[in-house]
């Protein structure tokens, strides 16, 4: 298993349509696409950043490839109102991240 890690740069006036592109897709590709689902993050710097995961890289390009022959979109971009800064690819080693519904009481 992989994961990616996306950083956005998104101007503030798109910023909702950013975020509704970026759940409508990221629902796409786990349904129809094999993906393993994604978490969006907005960081301090007000950059936006996803992690995202996948049985592998190749998976990850088929589910992109076939999300633009049949949707002409594969990125919340979205007519350049975003800008992808960066793409960076991880090999998961360890993975102790508590699914959201066995969170402590503490974090709801």
């Amino acid at each position: 298993m992989i994961a990616v890690i996306y950083r956005w740069r998104v101007d503030k006036e798109n910023e909702a349509e950013f975020r509704r592109r970026w759940n409508e897709i990221t629902q796409d590709i786990v349904s129809h696409h094999g993906g393993g689902g994604s978490r969006l993050h907005r960081a301090e710097n007000g950059d936006w950043v996803a992690y995202a995961r996948w049985p592998s890289r190749e998976d990850r390009d088929r589910a992109f490839a076939a999300r633009e022959r049949a949707m002409h979109d594969t990125t919340p971009q979205g007519e350049g109102k975003a800008r992808l800064i960066e793409e960076t690819w991880l090999d998961i080693v360890d993975d102790l991240l508590i699914p959201e519904a066995e969170l402590p009481p503490s974090f709801h």
